[in-house]
């Protein structure tokens, strides 16, 4: 699973960023707050991310969402975000911001989404996907690649 995993530790004053096993075009964004508690106690937690290219902001959230306060917690993570329309080798920033107690805390990360596995040896990157050395036919029936004729065949079910 495509995961950024995001931990400020208030005892260092630091995120911790992981970039775990990012696949390309989404991840899942966890983000967690820890200390030397078992449950962590919140003093006006307020924390925001931003999914960046250049100047220009993909994708945010600001929590808590209106009406909510975050008082205590023993879970690792407070929210889980998909972060969406990721495009292989492009370059995103991550932004992050927490405020707890007053003191605050900002890390930015950035990262390339990977291309997706290549499925063939004779397929090439076209700038958007994986392309076949030979176009697959347009006759309506379903195909499967072989990769020794590179050719397409015919599948038994069509």
């Amino acid at each position: 699973m495509s995961k950024i995993i995001a931990t400020d530790h208030f005892e260092t004053q630091n995120w911790e960023v992981n970039l775990d096993d990012l696949g390309a075009y989404y991840a899942n964004l966890f983000i967690g707050f820890t200390d030397q508690a078992p449950v962590i106690e919140f003093k006006n937690l307020q924390f925001k991310y931003e999914l960046r290219q250049g100047d220009n902001i993909k994708q945010y959230g600001t929590y808590p969402p209106p009406g909510v306060r975050y008082v205590r917690t023993d879970q690792t993570y407070l929210v889980v975000e998909r972060l969406n329309n990721l495009k292989p080798d492009e370059t995103y920033q991550l932004y992050l911001w927490a405020q707890n107690g007053g003191e605050t805390f900002e890390e930015t990360t950035e990262f390339v989404a990977p291309r997706p596995p290549q499925p063939y040896d004779s397929w090439t990157w076209d700038g958007e996907q994986w392309t076949s050395p030979v176009p697959y036919p347009n006759d309506g029936n379903g195909y499967a690649w072989n990769e020794t004729t590179n050719t397409w065949e015919l599948s038994p079910t069509s």
